[in-house]
């Protein structure tokens, strides 16, 4: 009973025992935050995507609110807002942040919960409903998204609240994000989650009208939209293994920074060798995801950059400029090809690719190879450089479709208009050199 040890918890052995690899693994496993472990506050756009300087500092004031919040979690954090605002990226960073000190956390979308309490009724389930129900209700630090997506049946609204009652009532650290608006919450929700004595609520506002780029935008094309990583004929037994196996590296790599996107991924081949279907893929698999990657050629941006300049312009080109330059994905197909571009069109990009460089945001080039030796010195060692690029180049021939494989038609290698997208890679036409050293950075999943 006089032992200064009585009545505190202490570690057992297994826990002593448990090295930090293994306990950041746990911890990440019980955060259940999967691939948005990448969402950091390090790779976080402070200001938010609004061009409105009012909209830019309310999100850095959340931004410092949550920085602090993870470090000694206390309170409650309520975003709410547009969808594309940042308020997951915000959430996820919290959580993650909170890992990164040994603190576990929850991070759970609102639907899936709903679905996993639902599944837990079942007699075959892991983990009871009792023991999945207390979990999330007394978990240390609990962050739930996407309030309001749910289906919203009675009992669905009665378990929330009864989550969040429980949480309110114990003061215990809580972040929620909600694309509604604060009147259309249900009232005894709504109470708990605006009650200033406890929370503090933010509202984010995601870009401004986006109509002004609408020529520019080609995500929604039919062709593009047609480019998945499903339509991509990886196989190309026809095709020497030099040429298929560089085809493959590059589906892979792809794909891999599709579920992931960091840093920058350049696409370099002959023109048609399927660089746009490859980067096309990654813009359509991260809208299946509920994101809107901006997807841009170069040359028409160019163009339209030099327009919005003019006096009689209808659009504003400094919105045009800072959409682009802070896009949370940017894909710019066509690299090289522009020509009889003014001096200050080309140092606007410079400064756009600058921008991105620095910052480290998520960033797709495809390059031609016959284009390489235009680039500006500056832009090719953005594009060069492994710290921040990995370079990936194909050397197959130009693609076309199955039916000119089986008719009679051109010379193996001889690109035609229709052989940019789709199809299989043509023939056996001899495989392109770069003009540059190889790719410095090794391919995401390159063996």
């Amino acid at each position: 009973m006089g032992h200064p040890e009585f009545g505190k918890a202490i570690p057992c052995r297994c826990v002593l025992s448990e090295s930090e690899e293994e306990r950041t693994a746990r911890l990440q496993r019980y955060s259940s935050l999967g691939p948005l472990t990448r969402l950091t506050f390090a790779n976080l756009i402070d200001r938010g995507r609004s061009m409105n300087p009012r909209d830019q500092e309310q999100f850095r004031r959340l931004v410092v609110d949550a920085r602090a919040f993870a470090g000694q979690p206390e309170g409650w954090i309520l975003i709410h807002g547009a969808s594309g605002a940042g308020k997951t990226h915000v959430a996820a960073a919290i959580a993650n942040a909170c890992l990164e000190q040994g603190r576990p956390a929850l991070f759970v979308v609102v639907p899936d919960l709903l679905d996993h309490l639902r599944a837990a009724y079942n007699p075959g389930s892991e983990i009871g409903y009792d023991a999945l129900f207390d979990q999330v209700r007394n978990a240390p630090v609990l962050i739930l998204d996407d309030l309001g997506t749910q289906n919203a049946t009675a009992w669905a609204q009665e378990k929330l609240f009864q989550v969040l009652n429980h949480r309110y009532n114990a003061q215990l650290p809580t972040v929620v994000t909600t694309n509604l608006e604060l009147e259309n919450i249900e009232e005894r929700t709504r109470m708990r989650l605006t009650d200033s004595e406890l929370s503090r609520v933010y509202h984010v506002e995601a870009f401004a009208s986006t109509a002004h780029l609408g020529p520019l935008e080609i995500l929604d094309h039919p062709r593009i939209r047609e480019m998945t990583f499903e339509s991509f004929d990886t196989k190309l037994f026809h095709l020497p293994l030099e040429q298929r196996e560089s085809v493959q590296r590059a589906y892979r790599s792809a794909l891999n920074f599709a579920e992931n996107p960091e840093r920058w991924l350049v696409l370099e081949g002959a023109n048609g060798c399927g660089k746009t279907h490859l980067a096309a893929a990654i813009a359509n698999r991260r809208l299946a995801l509920g994101e809107r990657p901006l997807f841009l050629v170069l040359p028409d941006l160019l163009d339209f950059l030099r327009h919005a300049m003019e006096r009689d312009s209808s659009v504003n080109f400094y919105d045009v400029f800072s959409r682009v330059r802070n896009a949370p994905l940017l894909i710019v197909d066509d690299v090289g090809a522009q020509t009889d571009v003014a001096v200050w069109v080309r140092e606007r990009f410079a400064q756009l690719i600058n921008h991105r460089y620095t910052a480290c945001l998520p960033t797709v080039f495809t390059v031609s190879l016959d284009s390489v030796g235009r680039l500006e010195r500056r832009m090719a060692a953005r594009l060069t450089d492994p710290n921040i690029s990995t370079e990936v180049p194909i050397i197959a021939p130009a693609y076309q479709v199955d039916l000119d494989v089986r008719s009679p038609g051109p010379s193996p290698g001889a690109p035609s208009q229709s052989s940019r997208t789709q199809g299989r890679p043509r023939g056996s036409a001899p495989a392109q050199t770069r003009p540059y050293p190889g790719p410095r950075g090794r391919p995401p999943g390159d063996p």
